[in-house]
């Protein structure tokens, strides 16, 4: 049976793996870091980032390969994280062990991210160990579990800044209940924070400039639970205002979280202690978000995600026969998901760098102007060296906030230019774009970008011909050539 449970979560993971879209912006940071030398700048690449460095390192190897073999890094720890969790239920019984397995191996979430070029998987990978081996040490003081669970907490410490809140609050409830071994712990946590110290100040250095686009709100607790348990994702990148924000979602959304309901109530009773953690890690979380410090999005929530997964299926098998038929559905419910043009391998990315690069391709203009992003960020994808190049990104973005139409003064008469616009960072008109100016509720980059692409339109207008506008996904490629 858990052989064709971890086939079924490996066919699920590898659907529809291959995006044509490209890496989008998330994802292209992580090559790029990858893909650095360390003998010209990997490190300072790393320090740059509000991430910490392993699964930099651990994507290394395969930084010169297709986005095709990028995205299959992330199946691989997504299916081993399959058995991890079946041996973190078999500690309680076999049937919570393959009920594990079996929710892991279907949740959208988790397969979502098994195809992102991004930590995330890695890192459910990694807190299932930590799940597991809290679990066994808590049974167990042998050295075996004291080194298992040191070794996956400080995996999750060099993947994941706010690992750090779980693991902190996972060791002190380990400590709590196990107190022979609180001075093992004591020194873990110890030589873990000297060593991390300096790429944690350094993140926290750099997160108010990585984290400026969410703004908190009580949905994003809500979609923490939906994005978690249903087939339909919503807060990958920021949550909508409303949690019924499109009623075609309504019961995709709702079901999985009715079914759980009970299921979870009953699990609680065996792992309320570990329960206790998740929720002071989301308190904690939500407060930073609160105070402006992160954006709380689900995915940096997810070492929660296999404790809520070992309760509820520890909640099916304490209702026996109906537990049995609430996980059917449950899962019946994300197979039949699969089917429908929300399923998670299915979602377009939207921001994907390959789009505009086709379009640029298709249209052979003698100029592009880029916008938020520099040239060398689609260079994966199009060979830049016929064209004359020049771009307003967010680090040169003030030198051109008073005259933005300046980047076109050096297109002759004749000459065809393209303009590459990123519409989910540039969408206000002028009139918000001047009666924000200096609310300090609207991010300031929406509002500069926006009247960079009003003003290039503007002028665009006035002294050029042949317009072709292409759009797709989050992006407007805007082709026209000069007449005067």
């Amino acid at each position: 049976m858990l052989f064709f449970i971890i086939l079924l979560g490996l066919l699920l993971r590898l659907s529809f793996i291959n995006k044509p879209e490209g890496l989008w912006n998330d994802e292209y940071v992580s090559w790029h870091v990858a893909n650095t030398p360390f003998s010209n700048g990997f490190w300072e690449e790393v320090i740059k980032q509000c991430h910490m460095p392993l699964y930099y390192l651990y994507l290394k190897p395969f930084a010169h390969c297709s986005d095709l073999i990028l995205r299959i890094t992330s199946v691989i720890p997504g299916v081993l994280a399959i058995f991890v969790m079946y041996l973190a239920g078999k500690e309680f019984s076999k049937k919570t062990a393959l009920y594990s397995a079996s929710i892991t191996s279907v949740l959208s979430f988790l397969i979502y991210y098994s195809q992102e070029v991004r930590f995330y998987s890695l890192l459910f990978f990694f807190t299932s160990l930590c799940l597991l081996f809290t679990i066994r040490l808590l049974k167990n003081n042998s050295k075996a579990n004291i080194a298992g669970y040191i070794i996956s907490c400080t995996l999750i410490l060099a993947t994941h800044v706010l690992g750090g809140i779980y693991v902190l609050f996972n060791s002190i409830y380990i400590v709590y209940k196990k107190k022979k071994i609180s001075l093992k712990l004591t020194i873990f946590m110890l030589t873990a924070f000297f060593i991390l110290l300096p790429f944690g100040i350094n993140i926290l250095r750099m997160l108010p400039a990585s984290q400026w686009w969410g703004i908190f709100s009580y949905t994003n607790i809500l979609f923490l639970f939906s994005d978690f348990l249903s087939p339909i994702l919503t807060n990958n990148v920021n949550a909508p205002p409303v949690f019924f924000y499109n009623k075609a979602y309504t019961l995709w959304m709702l079901l999985p979280l009715i079914i759980v309901f009970l299921p979870f109530i009953y699990g609680l009773k065996k792992l309320k202690g570990l329960a206790s953690v998740s929720a002071l890690t989301i308190i904690v979380m939500s407060i930073l978000a609160a105070a402006g410090k992160l954006v709380f999005i689900t995915k940096y929530s997810i070492e929660i995600l296999p404790v809520l997964i070992l309760i509820i299926a520890s909640g099916f098998t304490r209702l026996k026969k109906t537990g049995l038929v609430l996980l059917i559905i449950f899962i019946s419910i994300h197979l039949c998901a699969f089917f429908s043009p929300y399923y998670a391998t299915k979602i377009k990315r939207s921001e994907g760098n390959r789009i505009p690069a086709e379009i640029v391709k298709a249209r052979k203009p003698d100029t592009i102007i880029f916008t938020y992003y520099e040239p060398d960020r689609f260079e994966r994808y199009i060979d830049l060296t016929p064209f004359k190049t020049a771009y307003i990104s967010k680090i040169n973005r003030f030198e051109y906030r008073e005259k933005p139409e300046e980047i076109l003064k050096d297109i002759k008469i004749g000459e065809t230019v393209s303009i590459i616009l990123l519409d989910s960072v540039s969408f206000f008109n002028e009139d918000i774009v001047k009666a924000n100016a200096r609310n300090p509720k609207i991010p300031e980059m929406f509002l500069t970008f926006s009247h960079i692409k009003n003003c290039l339109i503007k002028e665009l207008d006035k002294k050029y011909t042949d317009f072709k506008a292409d759009k797709i996904g989050s992006w407007t490629v805007i082709t026209a050539k000069r007449y005067k």
